[in-house]
């Protein structure tokens, strides 16, 4: 028998650190942190990862394990993420997935589509459209090719843009397609998927609240430090949401209130990109924070995941 994995996701600012905290706690598992900018050292900030004294509270993986300048993909992320699965697994623990990106969580319970590989021309292609036009105008390609993969993609993330257009040209059907087939697969790992989210208002309050903090917590500083230590634009994590932004600030162009502005109208563009994302995943039970306190959804997964282990029971004929 396995147990099943518990995979908590939702959009930034929900929640998800803390309650992911409670139920690892509650069910003596650890955390495997699914997030492409969390895996970066010295970005705590800017990428909300958990605090030394959360970390000390229940084990974490998949945290500060590349360098700013070190591409991460998704196919990396999933095969650390089992790396450490596994390890959880052999010393007889539980496993809690907190995921803020959808591409790589996907990655990791579906493992790779059956898409064609990087294609070096027509990459090359894409990127030097970019570079000569803007990342506004290849998302613009990508939003009349595809429009729904457009709205899951950041228009300044152009890894991604430019895989979708890739995969979406080489075989002549959108990439959200690809996606939505995939997702009906079976998932390579049993999960008690939960989802959380809260009314639109109060969590673009929490948005504008948690971007105050990090800044008032030092943020600057910590973008300074990373140029200080040759970190600039050209790395793909420095060009992550605030990062580039204050990047901007640093250079002059722009003043310091229209940036913080900037940044949290980004970061409720990455919410509801987070969203449209999530909301095609299968077999995950919603959560509206602001209906349900954490103590429920709790108590309910700890009562799903007896349920799930009493139905493999039987069928092993225990």
């Amino acid at each position: 028998m396995v147990d099943p994995l518990v995979v908590i996701v939702g959009p930034t600012a929900v929640g998800k650190t803390v309650l992911s905290l409670h139920l690892a706690q509650a069910i003596h598992a650890e955390i495997v942190n699914v997030d492409s900018r969390q895996m970066y050292r010295h970005m705590d900030i800017g990428t909300a990862k958990p605090t030394p004294s959360e970390q000390a509270a229940v084990p974490h993986h998949l945290l500060d394990v590349l360098l700013p300048d070190q591409p991460g993909t998704a196919v990396q992320c999933a095969d650390l993420a089992r790396q450490a699965l596994e390890d959880i697994r052999r010393r007889g623990r539980r496993a809690v997935i907190v995921a803020g990106s959808g591409l790589y969580l996907q990655t990791l319970l579906y493992g790779l589509m059956p898409v064609p590989p990087a294609h070096a021309t027509l990459r090359a292609e894409l990127r030097a459209y970019a570079d000569r036009h803007g990342n506004t105008a290849l998302h613009a390609l990508l939003q009349r090719a595809d429009p729904t993969a457009a709205a899951a993609c950041h228009v300044h993330d152009r890894v991604r843009v430019v895989r979708a257009l890739e995969v979406t040209y080489l075989t002549g059907v959108p990439f959200s397609e690809h996606c939505s087939r995939h997702q009906v697969r079976e998932p390579l790992y049993p999960y008690v998927g939960i989802a959380l989210t809260r009314d639109r208002t109060e969590l673009y309050a929490r948005i504008g609240e948690r971007t105050d903090a990090m800044l008032a917590a030092g943020w600057l500083a910590e973008v300074e430090g990373l140029v200080a230590c040759g970190y600039t634009e050209t790395c793909v994590a420095m060009n992550s949401l605030g990062y580039r932004e204050l990047l901007g600030y640093l250079a002059g162009r722009a003043g310091w209130q229209e940036t913080v502005d900037v940044i949290k109208q980004a970061t409720r563009r990455f919410a509801k990109r987070q969203l449209t994302w999530f909301s095609k995943l299968p077999d995950l039970s919603w959560y509206n924070l602001i209906r349900v306190d954490e103590n429920t959804v709790v108590a309910e997964v700890v009562n799903a995941l007896r349920i799930g282990m009493d139905s493999q029971t039987k069928a092993c004929g225990l």
